[in-house]
């Protein structure tokens, strides 16, 4: 017992979470590891974090636990996303998730190495048959990894809604854990909703802080409607460094409280606005997490339903008030960051902007010299200018400052005869002096591709295939005594689109970590033969530029 003691199982009534049922719940840990946290629940990411994150001790291969018994809806084998991941059903409507495993435990590891043999695929999505393959409660599943899109070993686990699949909060099912500091607020910003088409970065004011648990800033004077946005991080205790979302906001104006959301649950159809929720310029231009303390136009976020006021500040309303931000972590540690602001009429003058206008709920095909952009319905959240260019081979879409809700589509004129350079042609965004390949296609008279980056795109070329080179192993080794074969796959440019590898003419599987570069063949597989075999894999990149690999090796 002495492994758990930051987590005490307790039990746990859950009144009405869906308004449609309460039920008493005991969960078993799902980890072999203290409860360290490395990523709370709705935080900031690509999308809005849907889990939390256990820093597995830094190393991988922890065990991992179903939390309650039930049967696996779902699993399956990414290079990227989840990686290796398993969802759990439950009797009482909840589904578990355990994300980014480095192996499952034998039993499906043996299921899931059988399908991808049968599909000739190292990633696989399966959906097994209720009951198919049941679990018990605390029963090994698999172990904690880096797979998939993760940067250090972890497991991120979530609890969903079974029916809704909503995500919830897993710490709201009283998982208890070492808590002893308050959230950091590290900036205070003044963000412009007054010209709905021009964004802007937000105004910066000076905080200090007073005590352990309140900052302060001067008074804040504003002539336009104007929303706060803040910088803010948790940390769980001295010595844990890990910088996590807050659980709760909540906003003060003359001591009531006015506007206030939580992160208890979140529907993955909304998880986009994350782009919205937090002020998009300071991310990408100062990569900065200013979480807006107001409602965003258009962010249909459910969380933020409860609020009859949107939080954004009218000078003609808000004179002369007081205004305190609460912020909050799940264990109720608070800070608060309180100051006055004061209305005053706007002197400033009217000032003109120059682009082509881009409503929402309209379809948009534009010219520039010979390219085309082509806009459609809800591309962008908000209306917005654009300035758009195409000049010396280069669409110039104007600064990367208004987030997109889905894709467009850029063509830029091509007039290529030879086949071999067609092909290794693609449009790459131009981002500090660099080129970033994007998936093209082709027609006659354009290339042409999807984006959802404003910014700067060329016709590129790539004319060289990716190189291969064993790693633990070479030319006639014998291989007895080695768990795998390892070799590294890497290009430089439009990347790894495919492999396939086979030994003695059989098809083998080969598992592909991307972040290094790796790719490797169990030989617990049992299908290299005494002797000599012959390893053959052939590759190609994402213009398809094909190479082949060729190796004796004996066992």
């Amino acid at each position: 017992m002495k492994l758990f003691l930051r987590i005490l199982f307790t039990s746990f009534l859950i009144l009405n979470y869906d308004n449609n049922f309460s039920q008493e719940l005991d969960f078993h840990s799902p980890i072999d590891a203290p409860f360290d946290l490395s990523g709370t629940f709705g935080e900031y990411r690509s999308r809005f974090h849907t889990g939390i994150d256990f820093k597995s001790r830094g190393v991988q291969g922890q065990k991992i636990f179903s939390i309650e018994e039930g049967y696996i809806s779902r699993i399956e084998v990414n290079n990227y996303g989840y990686g290796k991941v398993v969802y759990i059903d439950h009797p009482n409507g909840l589904t578990s998730v355990y994300a980014h495993l480095k192996d499952f435990s034998t039993e499906l590891d043996h299921y899931v190495r059988g399908e991808q043999y049968r599909s000739k695929s190292s990633t696989i999505k399966k959906f097994p048959k209720k009951g198919e393959l049941k679990v018990m409660r605390g029963e090994l599943i698999g172990y904690s990894g880096n797979t998939g899109g993760s940067f250090a070993p972890h497991l991120h686990f979530e609890i969903r809604d079974t029916d809704t699949q909503d995500a919830l909060n897993p710490l709201m099912f009283n998982y208890k854990y070492l808590d002893e500091e308050r959230p950091i607020i590290r900036g205070l910003y003044l963000i412009d909703e007054e010209n709905k088409l021009v964004s802007s970065l937000p105004l910066k004011k000076e905080i200090k802080k007073l005590n352990d648990s309140t900052y302060t800033t001067d008074v804040i004077e504003y002539n336009k409607k104007t929303g706060f946005g803040i910088d803010i991080y948790d940390i769980q205790y001295k010595g844990l460094f890990n910088q996590n979302g807050v659980y709760r906001v909540d906003l003060f104006i003359d001591s009531l409280l006015v506007y206030s959301f939580k992160m208890d649950r979140i529907k993955f159809s909304q998880n986009h606005y994350r782009k919205i929720m937090y002020d998009y310029m300071s991310a990408i231009n100062n990569r900065k997490r200013v979480l807006k303390v107001y409602t965003p136009q258009n962010a249909n976020l459910s969380f933020l339903k409860n609020n009859d006021f949107n939080g954004i500040l009218d000078p003609s309303k808000y004179i002369d008030s007081s205004v305190s931000i609460r912020v909050s972590d799940w264990n109720n540690n608070s800070s608060y960051l309180n100051f006055r602001i004061k209305g005053t009429v706007s002197n400033d003058e009217i000032t003109s902007y120059d682009g082509i206008e881009i409503l929402t709920n309209q379809n948009y095909e534009i010219k520039k010299n010979s390219s085309l952009i082509e806009i459609k319905k809800n591309t962008f959240y908000n209306d917005i200018l654009l300035n758009i260019s195409y000049r010396d081979d280069t669409l110039d879409l104007g600064e990367d400052k208004d987030p997109f809700r889905k894709s467009m589509i850029i063509k830029l004129p091509q007039a290529i005869t030879d086949t071999l350079e067609l092909r290794q042609s693609f449009i790459g965004r131009i981002k500090d002096n660099k080129i970033t390949f994007i998936n093209s296609r082709k027609d006659d008279s354009f290339i042409y591709a999807n984006t959802s980056s404003l910014g700067k795109y060329t016709i590129s070329r790539d004319t060289i295939k990716p190189k291969i080179k064993p790693i633990n192993f070479n030319q006639n080794s014998n291989i007895s005594g080695r768990s795998t074969l390892r070799l590294k796959l890497k290009d430089e440019i439009s990347g790894i689109k495919s492999y396939n590898a086979f030994i003695n003419g059989k098809w083998a599987l080969f598992e592909y970590e991307p972040k290094l570069n790796l790719i490797f063949h169990k030989i617990s597989d049992n299908i290299i033969n005494e002797g000599e075999n012959i390893l053959l894999i052939n590759f190609q990149d994402g213009v398809g530029n094909k190479g082949v690999f060729i190796a004796t090796i004996y066992n």
